[in-house]
This record gives structure tokens, sequence and C-alpha cells, in this order.
């Protein structure tokens, strides 16, 4: 095993920023799964199929809010970075957050209701969320394959480097300099 030390390492088996693309796989299969099999259980009326889109919802909304807190992490720690894909975790941050929302709210209505049937209301907002989850978890794999977030800053072109780190360099000071 190659062991990769460099001065934004903290030296455990996962760097900070690594925890967030780590999990957040889980509440993505989760939540999608949760909406397509309630989808199909009320296209196909077999009732007994929602109870487990409500349990997939409700492990995604949980799995979600702890990937949102390893995003949290990841946003403060993550090294070296484009310009433009700091601006865009802006909107990778704000898009999660509506979409998580979402299907915090949906989840909480059919939890609540676990044997009658969701809404058509409550099967919109999850188709929504749904949506808004696609959008916001494309932004975030561009942030990461366009803009070089978590990408060893040693990998990345000199001029990435030096674009817009969240770390500090040797003398204390972000790499963008920036106070």
């Amino acid at each position: 095993m190659i062991a990769l030390t460099y001065r934004y390492s903290w030296g455990g088996p996962l760097e900070p920023w690594e925890i967030h693309p780590a999990l957040n796989h889980f509440p993505i299969a989760f939540l999608l799964a949760g909406v397509a099999l309630d989808l199909y259980a009320g296209w196909r009326a077999k009732a007994h199929l929602m109870p487990t889109a409500t349990g997939l919802l409700v492990a995604g909304v949980l799995t979600g809010w702890v990937t949102a807190l390893a995003g949290l992490l990841a946003f403060w720690t993550v090294p070296a970075h484009t310009g433009r894909a700091h601006d865009l975790m802006y909107w990778h941050l704000g898009i999660q957050a509506a979409s998580l929302l979402l299907f915090a709210w949906a989840a909480w209505v059919r939890w609540r209701g676990w044997s009658v049937p969701p809404s058509i209301a409550i099967r919109a907002i999850g188709l929504v969320a749904a949506v808004l989850l696609s959008v916001g978890s494309a932004v975030g794999g561009y942030i990461v394959y366009h803009g070089g977030a978590g990408v060893d800053p040693e990998l990345l072109a000199p001029a990435v480097r030096g674009s817009h780190s969240h770390q500090p360099d040797h003398e204390g000071m972000p790499m963008d300099g920036s106070p």
C-alpha cells in the first residue's frame, strides 16, 4: 500500500473531505429506490409495497443527514479546487438541502400514516425531491470531476493548486491569498 502524505493530510485512514463521497451513495440509493418503488406500487395497486417504500425514504433521510454533515466537513477541509468549483459548492449545498427537506417532509407524513397509501401531493413532493436530488448530485459530481475538489493537490495543475483552497499553506495563510 502506498501512503500519500502531503501538507493537507491529518494522517487518518480517510481525509475529512473524503467522508462525504464515501457516504453520499447511500441516501441517493435509498431515496431514489423509495420513490421508484412507491410509484411502482401505486401504479400497479400493490399497497403491500408502500410501507417498504416509506422505509426506504426514512433510511434515505437519516443517511442523508449524516451525509450532509459530512458534506459540511468536506466544504471546510477540502484542499485546492477551482474557483468555479467553489461557487458551485453553494449551489450543491442549496439544492441538496432543499431535496433533503422535501424528502424529510414526505417521509414524516408517510411514517405517521404508515398503513395508509400516500396522497398524490406527497408522491409529487417525492418526485420533485428526486429531481432536485439528481440535479444536486450531478452538480456535486461536476465539482469533483471538473473542479478538482477532493483530488490530491499534488496531482492538480499548478494553476488549480493555487486557485482556491480551504487549507493553509506552510505559512498558515489560505492558498488563495485571502486572510
